[in-house]
């Protein structure tokens, strides 16, 4: 496809979906993610759409009525150097962690959403129970007239603690009209529709009497609905149950009045702008109650339109009904933030699952509520900070391990993509006169132009995957060299199975390059330890020294030590 085709094709994409992530993106015009990011930071900057950091969205979903944020290019550093505020979800321990220790190195208050999370000011969530406790007696009420009070249920939920309530708070719910209602399955469905979808249908065959689907997200709904059609339940015998309805797709599903009869909506155009005025009330260091318990409502295809009308760029909420009728935690306008004092500059909204709805149009609520006062709103995959907050790590490894090295000193450096780091620091260093053998082309190729080295590649078979030179030729030549200092990377470390690596290819030129080292050097991370890839490379004891980050327990570290490895924390 030519470039100009191509970028029409995205701005499309983007304006039929409201928003696009960069993976479906990729997958739909089978071009790199890598060439996706340069699309879009073009269509940006020609005002053509809105790029995210997971993705993009649609203009004309931002109202005229406000100006949107202006968009963020500068990521540099770690997040909590460049943001004031920081709105996040809690779906991953290690990713709370990171967070945390983000802000609280550079004093950055936390907002949580939908979960709470230690060290957040507030939580901007609504009664998860409650909500789906209505719902379910609504579902109760529903099965009673239609299908003679037999309710057999099938939870779709999540390993969170609001999904876990959700499904609690529908089944209470039911049971407060049908004390015999049976819960058939509840099963996490990893928030993912095709996994709902998979669940759905398994349990169709296990479970024929099932009547009532409840799914703790419309992600969750899709995929049972999809199940459904496929499957040709008839819907008169059988009831969806959303918890959610928070963009067109279960909107629509509930109008079609089929298998989804009602949903809880969570209104994600006034979480979006509950979320940016307690934003506002963290950096000025205001008081804020643990919980702003945002509104919900259950719908059905007769009362939707009492909040929602349908336009031409999909559902739209009706404002003057919603600011009336609802019980908002905070004083919040159609078009812009009320709180006064300072503003902050830019607040970061992390997003754990970018695929969602209810996650896409609350990145569009926020951007242009905080827009109207000049608030950039930077939006990042969960999953991205975790890979920026490894490589960040990684970078301070290698340039610890970088000290370590001496004038004259002859290097083993390993494949890997924290090696690839140190070469990069070597690179740097003037006057070693070190001497360098490697198997590794990333390596190589940062060290090939730096006068005073002596570079030696080991030869062998090119893989491309690794940009790896693996093989007999390479153990060949190991054979006849040797190195005062090996830095080794590897992709699983425990102390019973030992050093391992899921590259079995390579496992062989590690071991070769550990027995011709007289010093083995690990730079490892935290997240290597306690993982045990395809291929054992060898006991840990074989490690003289491991280079690791402040993350690693200090258990593990006392661990090592009684092994007569030393610790060494990058800092």
């Amino acid at each position: 496809m030519h470039f100009k085709q191509r970028l029409e094709q995205i701005v499309k994409l983007v304006e039929q979906n409201g928003f696009v992530s960069v993976a479906d993106l990729s997958q739909s015009l089978n071009v790199h993610a890598v060439t996706i990011r340069r699309d879009l930071k073009q269509l940006d900057q020609q005002k053509r759409l809105r790029r995210t950091h997971g993705g993009a969205f649609a203009l004309q979903t931002i109202s005229a009525e406000a100006e949107p944020a202006q968009p963020v290019t500068d990521r540099t550093g770690f997040l909590a150097e460049r943001i004031d505020v920081l709105i996040t979800t809690s779906t991953d321990p290690y990713l709370d962690r990171s967070l945390l220790s983000q802000a609280t190195q550079g004093n950055i208050p936390i907002v949580a959403e939908s979960v709470w999370m230690n060290g957040a000011k507030t939580l901007v969530a609504i009664d998860s129970y409650q909500a789906a406790f209505a719902l379910g007696q609504w579902a109760g009420n529903y099965t009673l007239a239609h299908f003679a009070g037999r309710a057999c249920i099938l939870d779709l939920t999540f390993e969170l603690s609001n999904t876990r309530a959700r499904g609690q708070g529908f089944l209470d719910g039911v049971r407060s009209v049908l004390p015999a209602a049976k819960l058939a399955l509840s099963i996490n469905a990893q928030s993912r529709g095709q996994a709902a979808y998979q669940i759905t249908a398994d349990a169709f065959v296990a479970h024929p009497d099932i009547n009532i689907i409840f799914a703790a997200n419309d992600t969750m709904a899709a995929g049972a609905l999809e199940a459904c059609r496929e499957r040709g339940v008839s819907p008169d015998d059988l009831i969806v149950m959303t918890f959610g309805l928070t963009g067109d797709t279960l909107k629509n599903a509930l109008v079609d009045d089929s298998y989804c009869k009602a949903g809880v909506a969570m209104f994600p155009e006034i979480v979006g702008r509950v979320c940016i005025e307690a934003a506002i009330a963290a950096f000025n260091g205001n008081a804020l109650p643990l919980h702003l318990v945002t509104p919900y409502a259950v719908l059905t295809a007769q009362t939707l339109n009492q909040f929602f009308e349908r336009a031409d760029n999909g559902w739209q909420i009706k404002w003057e009904t919603a600011l009336n009728q609802l019980t908002i935690p905070v004083l919040i306008d159609k078009y812009a933030p009320r709180t006064t004092g300072k503003l902050p500059k830019r607040v970061g909204f992390v997003v754990p699952f970018m695929e969602h709805e209810w996650y896409q149009n609350l990145i569009v609520c926020l951007c242009k509520y905080a827009g109207t006062r000049g608030i950039e709103v930077e939006v990042i995959d969960a999953d991205q900070i975790l890979r920026d907050d490894i490589k960040a790590r990684q970078q301070q490894i290698a340039r610890t391990a970088a000290e370590t090295v001496k004038p004259g000193d002859v290097l083993f450096i390993d494949n890997g993509q924290v090696t690839g780091y140190l070469a990069e620091e070597l690179a740097r260093k003037k006057n070693l006169a070190n001497t360098i053998i490697t198997n590794s082309m990333d390596v190589f190729d940062a060290l090939r132009d730096i006068p005073g080295n002596t570079l030696i590649l080991t030869g062998g078979i090119f893989r491309q995957s690794s940009k790896t030179l693996i093989g007999p030729t390479s153990e060949a030549a190991l054979r006849e060299l040797r190195a005062d200092k090996l830095f080794l990377a590897v992709t699983g470390i425990t102390l019973d199975f030992g050093l391992s690596h899921i590259n079995i290819a390579e496992v062989a030129i590690k071991q070769a390059m550990i027995r011709a080292a007289h010093e083995v050097i690990l730079l490892a991370d935290h997240t290597v330890f306690g993982c045990e890839s395809v291929m054992q490379i060898g006991p840990v004891t074989q490690v003289h020294k491991v280079i690791t980050d402040n993350a690693l327990p200090a258990e593990l570290r006392l661990e090592l030590g009684k092994l007569g490895i030393e610790t060494v924390i990058a800092e």
